[in-house]
């Protein structure tokens, strides 16, 4: 958990005369911790995310500064506040103008103001802010599982704030070609692309993991601030993970905490969904008949429908060779025109009646019916949840 330099640097003009002088594309970065620091030559062993500060007591050349910025900005570090005075007498130009191009945010601070007074205070306010997220997160988690006493949980959400018509929509997260690898290995880095973009658009921020997938809970995010949140995630995913298949579930956006279960189901459904159609992501209310079919419990119901139809064309394909089950696909995607089905496999339109009347053989149901096509067309569909 982090906060953004942006909430850090909020109400610190007043108590601390803080100034932002350069790097205002960057008060959306997180932080998760600060630190003093004097001697750049330790910068190296931070681990990114930092806040810091600095009197530039070293401060004996003139680049001394610059390459200060440059070091930090090496190791991502979030921002750093630069305490005027003896040592620092005032920012460079260049200095400026390397934060600016960067998007590293750099302050001051004036020499009355004490360092350690800045530093123990935001620490504080980081610590409080991972608490109360923790508990959002936990007390969201037990609700989805159903886990302890729904109207406690709902009061120990309104105490944080969130009223329980509040707007909820659930995203599910995960990585389809991981190969040799975990997800666990690759969960810090999504999910601080997640926290950064989510922090962006709103302050509270809330999330588990679960079945190697991240969970996250937009509360009172509109409809738009969704779909711009989807939009950037990807966008940063593509720079960061860009040898990865990221795939994404999103649940509709609606009012009331006492259906976060069934938000939940609905958004790993559509991840589900996204993983199987090998898209990058799916809107639960926009999977038309694939939404029925995942509200079906018995899924062996839904299987044997399978069996029955799809899955004894894809058995003799793989017994024989054939491309039988492909052929039948894109005649149904074509509203069942041998013409079209011709012009796209470059066969002639006898051969394809042809494959069509040997399909019927092999299933025993016959794709030139009306009713055939639906039944095959459902088992296509069937096909793509299991």
């Amino acid at each position: 958990m982090s906060v953004t330099v942006k909430k850090l640097y909020k109400n610190s003009t007043f108590l601390y005369n803080m100034k932002l002088i350069a790097g205002h594309n960057g008060l959306n970065n997180l932080v998760q911790w600060v630190h003093i620091i004097e001697d750049d030559s330790v910068i190296s062993f931070l681990h990114g995310n930092e806040l810091v500060f600095t009197a530039g007591i070293l401060n004996k050349k003139k680049d001394w500064l610059l390459n200060f910025a440059v070091k930090l900005k090496e190791v991502n570090a979030s921002a750093f506040v630069v305490n005027l005075g003896p040592h620092t007498k005032e920012i460079d130009n260049n200095v400026i103008e390397f934060c600016n191009k960067e998007n590293l945010p750099l302050f001051t601070i004036p020499w009355e103001t004490r360092m350690v007074d800045m530093t123990r205070d935001f620490c504080n306010r980081i610590l409080n802010d991972e608490q109360m997220e923790n508990d959002l997160s936990k007390t969201i988690k037990n609700i989805v599982f159903n886990v302890g006493d729904l109207e406690t949980q709902i009061m120990q959400l309104e105490r944080y704030g969130c009223n329980r018509d509040s707007m909820l929509c659930f995203i599910s997260i995960t990585i389809g070609n991981l190969g040799g690898a975990s997800f666990d290995d690759y969960q810090h880095e999504i999910q601080m692309i997640a926290e950064r973009i989510a922090k962006s658009i709103h302050e509270l921020y809330i999330y588990f993991l679960y079945q190697d997938s991240l969970i996250l809970a937009l509360i009172n995010y509109t409809d738009a601030e969704i779909d711009a949140f989807v939009k950037e995630f990807f966008e940063s995913a593509n720079i960061k993970l860009k040898q990865f298949n990221i795939h994404m579930g999103i649940s509709p956006n609606k009012p009331g905490l006492n259906t976060l279960n069934k938000s939940f189901e609905k958004a790993t459904s559509a991840m589900k969904m996204a993983c199987n159609l090998k898209e990058k992501y799916l809107y639960y209310d926009k999977l038309g008949i694939y939404k029925i079919l995942y509200a079906t419990s018995d899924k062996e119901v839904l299987r044997s429908f399978y069996n029955d139809t799809i899955g004894k064309l894809v058995a003799y394909d793989r017994q024989n060779n054939t491309k039988f089950t492909e052929l039948l696909r894109i005649y149904l995607e074509n509203n069942g025109s041998v013409q079209l089905v011709s012009e796209k496999l470059y066969v002639h339109r006898n051969t394809v009646l042809n494959h069509l009347k040997k399909i019927e053989s092999i299933v025993g149901i016959n794709p030139l019916e009306l009713e055939g096509r639906v039944n095959l067309y459902m088992g296509f569909y069937i096909k793509d949840i299991l």
